[in-house]
């Protein structure tokens, strides 16, 4: 499609403000003013208002400076009173071909309209897409394919040469790309896109995932999960022989009753043992002191011997020694019934003890060797081996669940690639295509400026898709020049492939380029079946000995001081 017009209306009273015919070749918006005074006339402001019928999203720019934020109050109040509206008409040919009238209301809250058709931003834009481009998928979408035609700064537009994308990610630049070449199917490229961040995804929340829980690989959870597993069993085993899990469940208080009585009825029957021991050993020291024979003779000498320093005592020898037999035998008699009943305490605990035991058959082996702390213990690593197994069962799970995932997508990401139907043109036509554009690129930049740069395309996925190469591999920088080489020798290319592109360039860069290159650029832009809509300074022009009637036939618009954009005179900057 061609711009055919652009009309500036008020809406109010349908007054045409202004109205501007387009033609093929050069279209050239001069402005007459010296380079003091130039920048106030409009000739930027108009090329907005093409962009801006192109989608351009915010309308206010018209009135509004990008970088300071500065108002032109005047323009504001004129567009917002008057509500000003712009007409941009289409057409598929000169000088009869289909037209489609695009209006745009650029007041604020104002809407969008397509032959008559009133819509919301979005749908005007995908519409567009469908227009200018044939691309109903809207991928990539029409603003970031239409800013490599129009390039001029709107808002934040990024107006730079080949990263014509505000903010744009190398996917969607690839994506760009591709359709412009005819590459590969965009929407392709953006279910590979997609994808690519599905799997980056799924890879950092595995990577994040194995972090968090300090896991490797799954072999190695495996491994760990088989030696837990050999312990549990080997710990189940052990429980199980010492007592049945189900019936020390069901018997628990019990069991701990019964160690308790049973440990009081053990320590009870120690205490008697200990008693009965110093008790026999008494009752066998009185028994050895009844039966050992004094010397007699000895005894009584130091009776007698006594009994001459205390008069007072009366008692004969044999009586003393009947007295202390006596005692002997007491005592022997005393121990002996202590003996006796400490026996039958002793029996009487016993007699607890057995039948303690025989009641609580089934576990007392757990109470008499001692093995309750033992089961506890082993219970205790039964429970922890038991939960260990299964974090690792679900760190695998996960871990596999993961693999299942990045493996599908993988799988839906070569599927994509392996596409053989013939429809679309596939990766591996990039070549092909890039010699196709370097025969008009390399040309057209030689003759501008005696360079032979080449555009480069790079498979790899991470990388910016095209870069500017001269033919020895290095660098070539963005000169003016060189950019309306790449756009004219795009609109030869796209004719010749039989790409759907706008016929039309709108370039806002001519400000530092004059002379020859400017004559050459000028010349062979109307060569070309497209539009080159420029600004340029009258100035430029006359330098460049550009001659008066040629830059008459080329002039679309001619803007001064005493004749602005949006009025005549001096009464509304623009």
């Amino acid at each position: 499609m061609f711009i055919k017009s652009l009309r500036i209306r008020k809406t109010t009273t349908d007054e045409i403000v202004r109205e501007v015919l387009f033609h093929k070749g050069a279209n050239l918006i001069v402005d007459t003013e010296d380079s003091e005074s130039h920048n106030r006339v409009g000739k930027t402001t108009f090329l907005k208002l093409i962009d801006i019928a192109m989608g351009a999203k915010d309308r206010k720019l018209i009135y509004t400076d990008a970088d300071t934020g500065t108002v032109t109050e005047e323009l504001r109040d004129f567009i917002v009173t008057n509500k000003i509206a712009v007409d941009m008409t289409l057409t598929s040919d000169f000088p009869d071909g289909d037209d489609v009238i695009l209006t745009i209301d650029l007041f604020p809250n104002g809407r969008y309209y397509i032959d008559d058709e009133k819509m919301g931003q979005k749908a005007y834009q995908q519409r567009l897409n469908v227009l200018l481009f044939g691309n109903e998928a809207n991928v990539p979408t029409f603003r970031q394919l239409i800013n490599s035609f129009v390039r001029v700064s709107v808002g934040g537009d990024d107006n730079s040469f080949l990263k014509t994308v505000p903010s744009g990610s190398t996917s969607i630049y690839r994506s760009v790309y591709n359709a412009l070449f005819g590459i590969s199917d965009p929407a392709l490229d953006k279910k590979r896109d997609d994808l690519n961040k599905d799997l980056n995804k799924t890879r950092e929340s595995i990577k994040r995932y194995k972090k968090v829980q300090n896991v490797d690989t799954v072999s190695e959870q495996q491994q760990i999960l088989a030696g837990l597993e050999a312990e549990h069993e080997e710990v189940q085993c052990k429980l199980n022989s010492i007592i049945d899990a189900d019936v020390y469940r069901a018997n628990r208080d019990e069991i701990a009753a019964t160690r308790t009585r049973y440990a009081s009825l053990t320590l009870q029957l120690s205490d008697i043992d200990y008693r009965l021991q110093r008790n026999e050993e008494a009752l066998q020291t009185a028994m050895q002191e009844r039966g050992r024979q004094a010397d007699v003779n000895l005894s009584r000498r130091f009776f007698e011997e006594v009994c001459s320093m205390i008069p007072m005592v009366n008692a004969t020898f044999e009586e003393m020694v009947a007295f202390n037999n006596q005692l002997c035998d007491n005592k022997i008699a005393y121990f002996a019934s202590v003996a006796e009943k400490l026996k039958a305490e002793r029996a009487s605990v016993q007699r607890e003890i057995s039948q303690l035991s025989s009641q609580n058959s089934q576990f007392m082996s757990l109470v008499e060797q001692d093995l309750i702390d033992e089961y506890e213990s082993l219970q205790a690593r039964l429970v922890e081996l038991s939960s260990s197994i299964g974090k690792c069962r679900e760190v695998i799970d996960t871990l596999n669940s993961f693999e299942v995932e990045q493996t599908s997508i993988e799988g839906k990401i070569a599927s994509l690639g392996s596409s053989d139907d013939g429809d679309e043109p596939q990766s591996n036509d990039f070549a092909a295509m890039m010699l196709a554009f370097n025969a008009f690129f390399t040309p057209l930049a030689r003759e501008f400026n005696n360079e032979s740069p080449l555009l480069v395309y790079y498979e790899e996925s991470n990388k910016f898709p095209v870069a500017i190469r001269d033919t020895a591999g290095s660098s070539t920088g963005t000169r003016k020049s060189l950019i309306a080489a790449f756009d004219l020798a795009y609109q030869q290319f796209a004719e010749s492939k039989g790409i759907k592109t706008p016929r039309f360039i709108v370039h806002d860069v001519l400000e530092n380029i004059e002379g020859k290159v400017l004559r050459d650029i000028i010349a062979r832009a109307s060569t070309i079946n497209c539009q080159y809509i420029v600004a340029v300074l009258k100035e430029k022009l006359d330098s460049s000995l550009i001659p008066a009637e040629e830059q008459g036939k080329l002039q679309i618009l001619q803007l001064s001081i005493d004749d602005m954009l949006f009025t005549r005179g001096k009464g509304v900057a623009s």
